[in-house]
């Protein structure tokens, strides 16, 4: 079931060091979607992963079988006590394990700024700088896990 699972992930692209998705985090999530629909054609839809009444809208660029993304509004619970981050993109890339990759990172100079966790009904995820200030996350889907 293991090979199954791992077999699944690489036919999706999730090969360790791939770029697997792409999240959009926006002040104004509906009005996003509707540019992005526009400008590029992309498709959105509810995630059917999103779990605590948190709304994930999934985006198909129509080069594939499943999203590309998603794109959800940024709100202050996100982010406790700190500031709320400008609207951004974050790249995912596709690591074999997220804990061990998030430690080689730190050792190469880089920093971990969330450390790794799971998103539920999906898989594994760490949010990372390199040392020149660059973010990406990392991430793992779970055996059985959500990709579109």
């Amino acid at each position: 079931m293991a090979q199954e699972a791992s077999e699944k992930a690489e036919s999706a692209g999730l090969r360790h060091g791939t770029f697997c998705w792409t999240e959009i985090a926006s002040s104004d999530a509906e009005k996003c979607k509707d540019f992005y629909a526009n400008v590029f054609g992309w498709k959105f839809q509810d995630s059917k992963a999103a779990t605590d009444g948190f709304a994930y809208h999934e985006f198909n660029t129509g080069n594939a079988d499943y999203p590309a993304g998603g794109l959800y509004q940024l709100s202050a619970g996100m982010f406790g006590n700190g500031p709320i981050p400008p609207p951004h993109f974050m790249t995912y890339i596709a690591v074999d394990d997220v804990d061990a990759n998030a430690e080689l990172a730190k050792s190469l100079g880089g920093t971990v700024l969330k450390e790794p966790d799971e998103i539920p009904n999906v898989g594994r995820f760490a949010i990372i700088q390199d040392p020149s200030g660059a973010v990406f996350a990392t991430f793992k889907m779970a055996a059985g896990g959500h990709h579109g």
